[in-house]
């Protein structure tokens, strides 16, 4: 006779665990499989007769697991069953055929959200985290009524210790990414750890070092200078200078342009009396009429 169980575990996860590292592990089943303390030995096998269609196309192994009969190791044996892996796009679900009619279906899921992420809706009566991941274990176990206590206590145990190693090796996964990345970014010619983060961003006010103030195909303005003993190559560059200087030197070129007097128009304005009386003597001997003066005609 047989009896029918179905029971859902939730454990949280540490913060600092991501969803990816916990999404690839339940997506590689060597690892998974080898996560429970009761396996001994697993290898690959072709679907079963038993495989129903749709899981005649899942991944299936051959998994041996130690279970101890007796409290304290005192009576054990090996049992060796058939299961399927199937991946889901946010967790897994298996499927195993142990001895004596006992079927598992299980699906491992995760839930939850991280610091800055929408906080989804959680199921009641589950005792489901508010705050961070968790992975849940949804299982619908057909076991003999005999046995059903035992299987239930042994599967609850064993895959608890699953999840735990789950979590560690998740945080020691985030770990070595941690630490790859600060490797890199210390051994990076542009990103230095040692002293280098005030010389790349450099001091308030100032540029950092190596590094022009000018953009590509832009010239520096004509009062700056690397090289000018009163100005600081790394001053700053103010526009009102530039600006100041320009007006400064507009006004010099008009003064000098106003200081020479400004052409006439009229010729007898600008000869002299002198010129003016041998012109008059030379056309009187050649008996032409002396030059008339008239005044200066002033323009509107």
């Amino acid at each position: 006779m047989s009896k029918r169980s179905v029971f859902t575990t939730i454990t949280p996860l540490p913060p600092s665990v991501t969803r990816q590292h916990v999404l690839d592990t339940f997506h590689n089943h060597l690892e998974m499989i080898d996560l429970n303390p009761l396996v001994e030995e697993r290898h690959r096998i072709k679907p079963p007769q038993k495989a129903t269609p749709e899981e005649f196309h899942c991944i299936w192994y051959e998994v041996t697991d130690r279970v101890q009969y007796l409290p304290g190791g005192v009576y054990s044996g090996k049992v060796s069953y058939p299961v399927c892996f199937h991946d889901l796009p946010n967790g897994i679900q298996t499927h195993c055929y142990a001895p004596m009619g006992l079927e598992i279906k299980g699906k491992w899921s995760l839930g939850g959200s991280l610091p800055g992420e929408p906080r989804e809706p959680v199921e009641m009566g589950l005792n489901v985290p508010m705050v961070g991941l968790y992975v849940r274990e949804d299982v619908d176990m057909k076991c003999n009524i005999m046995l059903t206590n035992f299987v239930k206590k042994t599967f609850k145990k064993s895959h608890a210790e699953l999840v735990a190693r789950l979590s560690v090796k998740a945080q020691l996964q985030e770990a070595a990414a941690t630490n790859s990345t600060l490797a890199s970014q210390a051994t990076s010619p542009h990103l230095s750890y040692a002293g280098s983060v005030h010389s790349s961003v450099g001091s308030p006010g100032f540029p950092p070092q190596n590094m022009s103030m000018f953009p590509p195909g832009l010239q520096p303005p004509p009062h700056y200078t690397q090289g000018h003993p009163q100005q600081n190559q790394y001053q700053a560059y103010d526009p009102r200078m530039s600006m100041q200087s320009a007006f400064q030197g507009h006004q010099s070129v008009q003064g000098a342009y106003q200081q020479q007097p400004p052409p006439s128009q009229f010729a007898p304005s600008e000869l002299s009396n002198t010129e003016t009386s041998k012109q008059d003597d030379a056309k009187k001997a050649n008996g032409a009429p002396p030059t008339q003066e008239f005044p200066p005609v002033e323009l509107p």
